[in-house]
C-alpha cells in the first residue's frame, strides 16, 4: 500500500498544481438572495470589471481551499479514507462554484472563457463525486486522475486573463 500512496500522491500533487482557478482571498463569501422574476424576464446587467474580478475570486475560493486541503492531506501521507472525504469536499465545492459561475452575468469578454471552464468542470465533477465515494485507494486514485485530466486550469487561466487577474498562485 505504501507504493500506492506514493504513486497517487505524486499524481495528485501534479494534478492539483494544475487545477487552480482562483487565488486565495480574504474576501468573505457573498450569499445570494433570490431574485423574483417579473412576467417578462430580462437579462441581468453584466458586472463591471472590478465587480467581476471580486466575484470570480469569491466564487472559486472555497473550491481552491478544498483542493489545497486535499493536496495537503495527500502530501502528509494521510490514509486514503481521509483523502476520500476531502475529495468529497472538493466535489461539493466544485458543484457550488459551477452553479455560481453559471448564474453570474459576466462581462462579454469573460463569457467564452467561463463557458469553456464550465465545460471542463462538467466532465470533471462526476469523477470528483466518485472519488468522494471510492471504496478503495485504487478507485480513489483513478477518479482523481480522471478529474484532474479535466482540471480546467488552461481555461481558468483564460478567465483570469480576461478579468485582468494575475496567474493563479497556490498559497
Amino acid at each position: 500500500m505504501g507504493s500506492h500512496v506514493r504513486r497517487w500522491t505524486a499524481i495528485l500533487v501534479l494534478a492539483l498544481l494544475l487545477t487552480g482557478c482562483g487565488e486565495r482571498s480574504e474576501t468573505q463569501t457573498q450569499t445570494q438572495t433570490p431574485v423574483l422574476q417579473s412576467a417578462a424576464p430580462t437579462t441581468p446587467a453584466a458586472l463591471g470589471a472590478a465587480e467581476a474580478k471580486a466575484r470570480y475570486l469569491t466564487i472559486v475560493e472555497p473550491y481552491n481551499v478544498a483542493l489545497e486541503k486535499l493536496e495537503d492531506a495527500a502530501n502528509a501521507g494521510k490514509p486514503w479514507r481521509t483523502v476520500r472525504a476531502l475529495a468529497g469536499d472538493v466535489a461539493r465545492t466544485n458543484a457550488v462554484h459551477a452553479v455560481e459561475l453559471r448564474q453570474t452575468a459576466w462581462p462579454e469578454k469573460v463569457r467564452a472563457p467561463v463557458a469553456a471552464l464550465l465545460a471542463e468542470n462538467d466532465v470533471a465533477l462526476p469523477h470528483w463525486r466518485r472519488a468522494g465515494e471510492a471504496t478503495s485507494a485504487e478507485e480513489l486514485m483513478r477518479e482523481i486522475r480522471s478529474a484532474s485530466a479535466h482540471s480546467g486550469a488552461k481555461e481558468a487561466g483564460r478567465v483570469r486573463a480576461a478579468l485582468g487577474l494575475p496567474a493563479y498562485r497556490e498559497s
